[in-house]
């Protein structure tokens, strides 16, 4: 089997590609990153599968936009055909294509974005009824035990902020609210917390030295931290 591309062929690849990318991109920025990120070759296949629901979408509007033009009116549109387009080259026609193509371009990349934002701000138990007719449930992600027992958890314990005990390799020991968490290492696996309403105790310190440091906000690494326990009783 041979392959070759020329300059047409490569700039049908990135006009079919370009959709389905920025939909992957943009709907895994809003997900939970918290495992490996995917390979070049799984990217490039969600990049041609979203590009592909996106521009069957798409057709399927113009589609249908042309079936109602034609029961309305009875005639077709007037669209310039592809046989004017390849024989004659005429500007007019050329350029209305050129301004076709861009258009339906910039709609691809609309549909893109907004796509990639409305399923990736929704989580996972929450999909449209239509998606869980036609498709089904989501698979579990392979999210880290920090994300589930410091997050899903207390969300579904209805103990949001979640209060948290952090005791540190250098002996310091935190009290407070975890404010926010996002993973900083795919390969490590490196969380950052973010606490708030802390009270804190230096090392090598007694219990009673335990001291709130008010307005502050605190940040720590997964890689300073001994062992960090969640409390379950609502503060």
């Amino acid at each position: 089997m041979s392959l070759s591309l020329n300059i047409e062929s490569i700039i049908l690849l990135l006009f079919f590609i370009a959709p389905g990318f920025l939909f992957t991109r943009t709907y895994t920025a809003y997900r939970p990153r918290y495992y490996r990120a995917p390979n070049t070759f799984a990217q490039l296949i969600l990049a041609i599968v979203g590009s592909a629901v996106i521009h069957a979408t798409l057709l399927l509007g113009v589609a249908l936009g042309l079936l109602i033009y034609w029961l309305m009116t009875g005639q077709s549109p007037p669209l310039p055909t592809v046989s004017v387009l390849l024989t004659t080259y005429e500007a007019p026609a050329i350029a209305l294509a050129i301004l076709l193509t861009i258009i339906y371009l910039v709609f691809s990349l609309i549909l893109a974005r907004r796509g990639g934002t409305f399923l990736g701000r929704q989580p996972l138990t929450a999909r449209p009824r239509l998606w869980r007719i036609l498709l089904g449930d989501d698979p579990p992600e392979p999210n880290l035990l920090w994300h589930t027992v410091l997050q899903i958890d207390p969300l579904n314990l209805n103990l949001i902020p979640p209060y948290l005990t952090v005791q540190l390799r250098n002996g310091e020991y935190f009290e407070g609210e975890l404010y926010q968490m996002r993973l900083v290492g795919d390969e490590e696996n490196t969380v950052e917390l973010a606490m708030r309403s802390i009270k804190h105790r230096p090392a090598n310190a007694s219990p009673a030295d335990l001291a709130p440091l008010p307005d502050r906000v605190i940040l720590l690494k997964s890689t300073d931290i001994l062992w960090i326990t969640r409390n379950d009783i609502p503060q």
